[in-house]
């Protein structure tokens, strides 16, 4: 009997411990007000980054990947992005703002015109119009998050 409580209370720890820790949508929006895009995060965004999830219900295409890659531009405030918008290659840059704690892109996105299924197409307009309104991001080990609009309104998930 007293294992069986012993069992049952550790159960009901771990259990009100879980509930806890759960993020809400409205937590992760919300919480982007205290993130500080410092300069040496700035740096962590260097790499491949491979597109998740949003945090809010889009259509994600199956068999299809987007992915993200930073690279050094011509000064320390500027990052070259390439990648994969599920269909086509894209290009563009985001400039870091160290005074506002923020990032934008610096230049139109360039890309090429292949065409896909219909899911493919909205997918990857969706993608490029959240990208244009990215203002914060958050690198958490190995997964990059992507702040869409001031306030918030969507949150890209990426992978390395």
């Amino acid at each position: 009997m007293i294992k069986l409580i012993s069992m049952l209370s550790v159960v009901m720890l771990v259990s009100a411990s879980c509930n806890k820790n759960e993020v809400t949508p409205n937590d992760e929006l919300n919480n982007v007000a205290k993130i500080k895009n410092t300069r040496g995060n700035f740096e962590k965004l260097s790499g491949k980054w491979i597109f998740k999830e949003y945090l809010k219900d889009k259509t994600v295409p199956a068999n299809s990947e987007a992915t993200i890659e930073f690279s050094k531009g011509e000064s320390s405030d500027i990052l070259i992005v390439n990648g994969r918008s599920f269909v086509n290659l894209y290009s563009t840059s985001f400039t870091y703002n160290e005074a506002q704690s923020t990032i934008q892109i610096a230049a139109p996105i360039g890309m090429t015109k292949m065409a896909g299924t219909a899911e493919q197409m909205k997918a990857e307009r969706d993608f490029h119009n959240n990208l244009q309104n990215v203002k914060k991001f958050a690198v958490e080990g190995k997964t990059l998050k992507l702040y869409v609009g001031e306030p918030a309104t969507e949150v890209m998930f990426f992978n390395q």
